[in-house]
């Protein structure tokens, strides 16, 4: 199937809104989707690869003093589902930093809580793109998700929309892995969890609508978007791998 969206729920709303393995409910007032596929018959017709997708809507990015700490709650509620309850956690912001609409991953990494805290570590990477490094960003995360043997990977990265209404609006969470680049029609060998041997979770948002498979569109205020959207990823980040953080200490942190 042909899709100029990497959201699932864009996909199944468009091709199949009545499809069985999906479900909608509220965490406070923020609405999220939760969506199933899981047979390799699905994964063909959708487009996707089989794993669990939640999308969390966010209005912190567009209305900056409206509910964060309510959006924040919901994707780290949904993120700690993903991730196991010890062990260390890398982060890893996956764009290119100089471009403001592929910039989601490297600037959430600016505001993520490394170091070891309440018996936990966080670790951060930002490993470029490879026409800035000459180094593919997959060479990177693989060589330092063995070094580091975390118990997770978080990968944070820029999407695609078809509706314009989801730019920075929609955080996407799955355990289907991620491709760098693909967002921007650049295909790459995914990161998953069978590639990398531990649980990983992909986390993005879109900061484009694709008209083909090279013309994208963003909004005229995305810098503006981009950098509220990653506050909001980085801070959920850091609650769901430091919840004996508080909100109210990470908030002052992001904020």
């Amino acid at each position: 199937m042909s899709t100029k969206t990497d959201l699932a729920k864009e996909i199944i709303n468009d091709f199949l809104p009545d499809y069985s393995k999906k479900r909608n409910f509220l965490f406070g007032k923020t609405e999220i989707s939760e969506i199933f596929i899981e047979t390799a018959e699905e994964s063909e017709f959708f487009g996707k690869p089989r794993g669990k997708y939640v999308t969390i809507e966010a209005d912190f990015p567009r209305l900056p003093f409206g509910n964060f700490e309510n959006e924040v709650s919901a994707i780290s509620s949904e993120l700690k589902k993903f991730l196991p309850e010890k062990g260390n956690v890398l982060a890893v912001g996956i764009g290119n930093g100089f471009l403001t609409a592929d910039s989601l991953g490297p600037l959430a990494a600016e505001n993520l809580l490394c170091g070891e805290f309440f018996g936990r570590k966080l670790f951060s990477l930002v490993p470029g793109v490879f026409g800035r490094t000459g180094i593919e960003p997959e060479l990177l995360i693989n060589s330092t998700a063995e070094k580091l043997s975390p118990a997770a990977v978080i990968l944070i990265d820029s999407l695609a929309a078809e509706n314009l209404e989801n730019i920075c609006r929609s955080v996407q969470l799955s355990d289907s892995g991620l491709a760098p680049g693909s967002g921007f029609g650049r295909v790459k060998t995914a990161l998953s969890a069978e590639n990398l041997g531990v649980p990983v979770v992909a986390v993005g948002s879109p900061t484009v609508t694709r008209l083909s498979d090279s013309d994208f569109v963003s909004p005229g205020d995305i810098d503006i978007l981009v950098r509220r959207t990653a506050k909001l990823i980085s801070a959920a980040v850091n609650l769901a791998v430091f919840p004996e953080a508080g909100l109210d200490f990470i908030k002052g942190i992001i904020l």
